[in-house]
């Protein structure tokens, strides 16, 4: 057990200081100054820098896979609570990095991974590829889902929309850097809501006169009723 417990402490470190500088920024000296053991220690657990960042990326793609299912799939409500989720969920990320006003820092595990692709090469990009999947295939679950719901109408097309928002989600976090805040993408995402929600959108008055008219047994006429 206590071996189990330092190798995902070295970890949960080794993450931290990957998100907040990158491959080249941080070494295995670095995680031992911060949990207290040594170097020949971190070489035992993960043998190589290479071994160490190939669980971490895959750590990464296994919790925003888990987090953008929950978000898009298993958030109770409407279309916009699901972005809203989303959106909330990025906060909490943005602000566990940027703790002070005006901060620039990387705050996207995720991001900071397609900052590396040049050094990471294939363990990027294989999870940069496997993240833009999950988006694709939940943001557009979540659009058939409204259409359905009489959120969207039946003409919405539903890959157009996936994308707009897929999009836009995976260009946040160096949004932030450049504008030193997350307000900017909460008013970027009301934006597009209303947009998507203008194009395509109806509001329930106008769901309820597109659906057929409920109509019960028909009663049989009274003898001598005119027609």
């Amino acid at each position: 057990m206590p071996t189990v417990a330092t190798r995902e402490r070295i970890k949960a470190v080794a993450a931290e200081l990957y998100v907040l500088r990158g491959h080249d920024g941080f070494s295995f000296g670095d995680i031992a100054a911060a949990i207290g053991t040594t170097r020949a220690n971190i070489h035992h657990h993960f043998g190589n820098k290479r071994q160490l960042m190939a669980e971490l990326i895959d750590g990464f793609v296994s919790d925003a896979s888990t987090r953008i299912r929950h978000n898009w799939l298993g958030t109770r409500g409407d279309f916009a609570a699901r972005l809203a989720a989303n959106i909330a969920d990025m906060r909490r990320f943005h602000d566990r990095f940027n703790k002070a006003p005006g901060d620039r820092h990387v705050w996207s595990p995720l991001s900071r991974v397609r900052l590396d692709l040049p050094v990471l090469d294939s363990l990027a990009a294989e999870a940069l590829e496997r993240i833009d999947g999950v988006y694709d295939e939940c943001i557009r679950a979540a659009v058939v889902q409204a259409i359905a719901a009489g959120e969207f109408r039946d003409t919405t097309p539903v890959d157009d929309v996936a994308q707009l928002i897929r999009f836009t989600l995976l260009s946040c976090a160096p949004m932030t850097q450049d504008g030193g805040g997350f307000e900017e993408i909460e008013r970027l995402f009301a934006a597009l809501e209303r947009t998507i929600l203008a194009a395509w959108g109806r509001n329930r008055a106008a769901a309820r006169r597109d659906r057929p008219a409920a109509r019960g047994p028909r009663r049989p006429r009274r003898a001598g009723r005119a027609d």
